[in-house]
């Protein structure tokens, strides 16, 4: 196969991959290093740069176990949990304050097609695993994850007379769970579509095809 088939195909795979540049910021969350070794730590994201956290990611990525004395049965957990700041308010259900799981596909905006834009609230947001002998572990996440592997939970950020809206995406693969990115939408009272978040190496490579195309381009072009 030639160069030039190959850049369009990675063009166009760029175009498919990555459709949320063009209307959206992507912020990725730095992970504490060691994780297992976390109790808590917070990591706090300015989502629109002025200088103060909007959301913070508590990690706790040393399992917390619990059981009697003699041993036998037990129960452990670990994960993250999300404080929202003042300014930030979930996407979620009013009955029980639980953050609706969206799919991609799904809208984040002015008029949402589930759940409510929750006021603030003092409770974080868990993502939590547990697991364990006893019989009320949960053996998993948190019920409003609905068993998925990776789930976008839509927030809006007030700023003055107008809000800006997005999603954070978030991995559950593994008993630790990982913000894989956070997309905010570059325009205020502008809606977001939901988009899995490619990973760094497929966002890479998609670059790197960009930029062999410009250069071959450039090169026909003289």
């Amino acid at each position: 196969m030639s160069t030039r088939p190959i850049l369009l195909v990675l063009s166009i795979a760029a175009t498919a991959l990555l459709p949320v540049v063009s209307t959206a910021a992507l912020i990725h969350v730095e992970e504490p290093q060691p994780l297992g070794l976390t109790l808590g730590a917070p990591v706090g994201v300015d989502l629109n740069q002025d200088g103060m956290s909007d959301l913070t990611v508590r990690y706790y990525g040393a399992p917390v176990c619990i059981g009697p004395p003699e041993g036998g049965s037990y129960l452990c957990s670990l994960g993250v949990t999300l404080e929202f700041g003042s300014s930030l308010q979930l996407l979620g259900v009013p009955s029980s304050l639980d953050p609706v799981a969206l799919l991609p596909g799904q809208s984040v905006g002015p008029s949402p097609t589930e759940g409510a834009w929750l006021q603030t609230f003092t409770s974080p947001i868990s993502l939590i695993c547990e697991f364990g002998t006893v019989p009320y572990a949960r053996q998993g996440y948190p019920d409003y994850t609905g068993g998925l592997e990776r789930l976008a939970i839509g927030f809006r950020l007030a700023e003055q007379q107008s809000f800006r809206y997005g999603y954070m995406d978030v991995s559950l693969t593994t008993w630790m769970p990982h913000v894989e990115g956070i997309v905010v939408a570059d325009q205020p009272n502008v809606g977001l579509t939901v988009v899995q978040v490619p990973e760094p190496s497929v966002a890479a490579l998609t670059a790197i095809g960009a930029a062999l195309l410009w250069s071959a381009g450039r090169r026909r072009r003289r």
